[in-house]
C-alpha cells in the first residue's frame, strides 16, 4: 500500500490548487474567474501560482487577490514539472490538485473531486476529466487507465512528497521544450502502488493546442524527451505510451513508425534516381506518400501545416537520437523510479 491506511474520519478534506504558469495575463484571467467560481467551500481550498521565469501580471493583481492566491516566482524558467514542484513544497492539506493555466475548470470541479475522495477515502490518486471545448476527450483513455494529464489531477499529498514530485530533467532549457513529465510522474506513482480512479464528474476544459502551421516541428522536437521516460520506466514506456489498439491486435508508436518510413522510402528514392533506375524510385516514392499522407493525418490534414509536415519526420528522427545521446550521457544518474527524493 501507498500510504497506509484510509483517512476516513479524519475531517473534511482539504485542497491546495497548484497552478504552473508563464504569466499570459489572458489565460491567467479565465483560470482565476474559473477559480473564483468553485462551489466549494473557501475554507477547505486555497491556490498556488508558481509562475516559471516569469511575474505575475498587474492586471490579475485583484482576481489574484480575490481567492487569496499564494504567488510563486522562479528566477529562471525551469519548466513546467519544477513549477509545480516549488509550488507543491508551500502546499497545504490532504491533496493536490493540479490544473494549468489554459484550463478552465467548471464551476463543480473540487467539489465534484471531493465527494469522489470522501466515498473512496483510501484513494491516493484521482483524475477527472480534460475534455476540449467540443466536449470530445484532450487525450484517449484505455479502459479505466488514467492518462495522468496534469491539467486536472488530484494526489495525495504525503505521497507526492514520498516520490519526490514531478521529475525535473523532461525540460531542456536552450528551447524551452518539455514532454512526458507528466508520464513519468504518472509511472513512478503507478510503480509506487498508487490507488487511483478517475472521476468524469470533475471537468476542465482544456482548448485545442497545436493550431499554428509551424506546430507539427515543435511537436516532433519533442520527442527528444522519450529515451529519457524509456531509461526510467521501460516496460511501462513499452506497453502504455503510444500504443493504437484496434480490437485484439496492438501497434507501438504508429507515428514514429510512419516517420521513420517516410524518411527511410524518400532515401531510397533518391537513391533509386541517382542510379537510374526509375521504376524502383517510383515505387518507393509512393511508399514515402503512403507514410507522408498518415503523418499529415495526425494534424487531420490541416492545409495550413502540410508544407512543413515533410519536415516531421526527419526533425523526430533527429530528436530521438539527440535524446537517446542524453539518456546515455546521463548513464547512472538516470535511475529507475525509487520513489524517493533524488529521482526528481
Amino acid at each position: 500500500m501507498a500510504n497506509g491506511p484510509p483517512r476516513a474520519g479524519a475531517g473534511p478534506i482539504r485542497l491546495t490548487v497548484v497552478v504552473p504558469s508563464r504569466g499570459d495575463e489572458t489565460l491567467l484571467s479565465r483560470l482565476l474567474a474559473a477559480l473564483a467560481a468553485q462551489t466549494l467551500p473557501r475554507d477547505r481550498w486555497r491556490v498556488v501560482l508558481a509562475f516559471d521565469g516569469a511575474v505575475p501580471p498587474p492586471a490579475v493583481a485583484d482576481a489574484l487577490a480575490r481567492i487569496h492566491a499564494e504567488v510563486v516566482t522562479l528566477p529562471v524558467r525551469r519548466g513546467p514539472g519544477a513549477a509545480r514542484n516549488e509550488g507543491a513544497a508551500r502546499a497545504t492539506g490532504d491533496y493536490l490538485a493540479f490544473t494549468e493555466d489554459d484550463c478552465e475548470p467548471d464551476a463543480t470541479w473540487l467539489a465534484a473531486a471531493v465527494a469522489r475522495l470522501e466515498r473512496d477515502p483510501d484513494t491516493d490518486v484521482l483524475e477527472g476529466a480534460t475534455l476540449l471545448p467540443d466536449g470530445a476527450a484532450a487525450r484517449r483513455r484505455d479502459g479505466d487507465r488514467l492518462t495522468w494529464l496534469p491539467t486536472n489531477l488530484f494526489v495525495r499529498r504525503t505521497l507526492y512528497e514520498a516520490v519526490g514530485g514531478y521529475c525535473e530533467r523532461f525540460f531542456d532549457a536552450a528551447r524551452g521544450l518539455y514532454f512526458r513529465e507528466d508520464s513519468d510522474f504518472g509511472f513512478t506513482l503507478a510503480a509506487r502502488g498508487a490507488r487511483t480512479v478517475y472521476e468524469p464528474s470533475a471537468r476542465v476544459i482544456h482548448p485545442r493546442e497545436h493550431g499554428g502551421w509551424l506546430d507539427p516541428i515543435r511537436w516532433a522536437q519533442r520527442y527528444e524527451m522519450d529515451p529519457l521516460l524509456a531509461a526510467r520506466h521501460p516496460d511501462s514506456f513499452r506497453t502504455q505510451i503510444e500504443v493504437a489498439r484496434w480490437g485484439p491486435l496492438r501497434l507501438r508508436r504508429p507515428f514514429v513508425r510512419l516517420c521513420a518510413a517516410f524518411a527511410v522510402a524518400g532515401l531510397a528514392a533518391l537513391i533509386a534516381i541517382v542510379i537510374g533506375e526509375s521504376g524502383v524510385a517510383a515505387f518507393f516514392a509512393t511508399l514515402a506518400l503512403a507514410a507522408m499522407l498518415g503523418v499529415w493525418g495526425k494534424w487531420k490534414f490541416d492545409p495550413r501545416k502540410l508544407p512543413v509536415v515533410p519536415f516531421v519526420p526527419f526533425v523526430l528522427l533527429v530528436a530521438l537520437a539527440r535524446g537517446r545521446s542524453r539518456a546515455y550521457a546521463a548513464g547512472a544518474s538516470v535511475p529507475p523510479p525509487s520513489g524517493s527524493a533524488s529521482a526528481r
